[in-house]
């Protein structure tokens, strides 16, 4: 009978032992999985923005089920009004359904300030250039060199704006108010964005219409961004936001 009775204890005991490494194993496994498919996604912003590369980012981790959080990283001095329009949306709309977290490096000026407004927490560098808001637009005329080497030109138009901003002539009066009326509005949106984006800097963004650029310890004071860091803040930050413990993730940098 004792013999009987150690014999059942073993093979409970070497069950026991067996069942526990299962769960270990399983364990293991979960979590394995989770930080296979939990994912902090990386866009990072450099140079000029002139192109819709980073807005199909954006909408690419919107659509990312893996993707939990979003951190931005960006180093530009801006970019054209059509790009940086539709990158600060598809921003805006990531940022509707997951955390967008922003880190800006040495700048993050005009158009780029403005994609990093449409986030939850931005954080800038002390000597990050920011700020620079406005719209400019460039026409370059040769009408007098053209004169000078006896070249005349001639034009049939169907409308007296159809080639408006063509080198071989300057602008009209009534292009000049044009163009002076188009930049104006496009400042007044940029403006419109900024504020429903970070409602915190109120009026005194105005302040900053003529252009000039701060630095990012005066952006802090005006409440442009709200914190001094790096990237491994801004990762940390998204992660808190997320509700995401450290180790259950992985970081992905985002491609388009």
């Amino acid at each position: 009978m004792a013999r009987g009775r150690k014999s059942k204890a073993g093979r409970y005991l070497k069950w026991a032992i067996a069942a526990l490494l299962i769960c270990a194993v399983l364990f293991y496994a979960g979590n394995w999985y989770s930080k296979y498919t939990t994912r902090i996604g990386v866009i990072r912003v450099s140079g000029s923005i002139d192109n819709f590369t980073y807005a199909d980012q954006a909408k690419a981790a919107l659509r990312d089920s893996r993707i939990k959080a979003v951190v931005v990283v960006v180093d530009s001095p801006g970019g054209t009004v059509q790009a940086c329009f539709e990158t600060e949306t598809a921003f805006r709309e990531l940022n509707g359904e997951k955390p967008v977290v922003v880190t800006m490096d040495q700048y993050a000026a005009s158009g780029a300030y403005l994609i990093s407004t449409a986030s939850d927490y931005t954080f800038a560098r002390s000597t990050t250039v920011t700020a620079g808001l406005g719209v400019i637009a460039i026409w370059v005329s040769y009408e007098n060199k053209l004169e000078e080497e006896g070249i005349r030109y001639y034009r049939w138009t169907t409308g007296e704006m159809k080639d408006m901003g063509a080198g071989y002539r300057g602008p009209t009066a009534e292009e000049n108010a044009y163009l002076q009326e188009l930049v104006e509005n496009m400042l007044n949106e940029v403006m419109a964005r900024i504020k429903t984006n970070r409602p915190k800097v109120g009026d005194t963004i105005d302040e900053l219409r003529d252009g000039s650029t701060i630095y990012g310890i005066e952006a802090l004071e005006r409440k442009l961004v709200d914190g001094l860091g790096d990237y491994e803040d801004a990762e940390r930050k998204a992660a808190e936001l997320a509700g995401l413990e450290e180790g259950s993730y992985t970081v992905v940098e985002l491609e388009g």
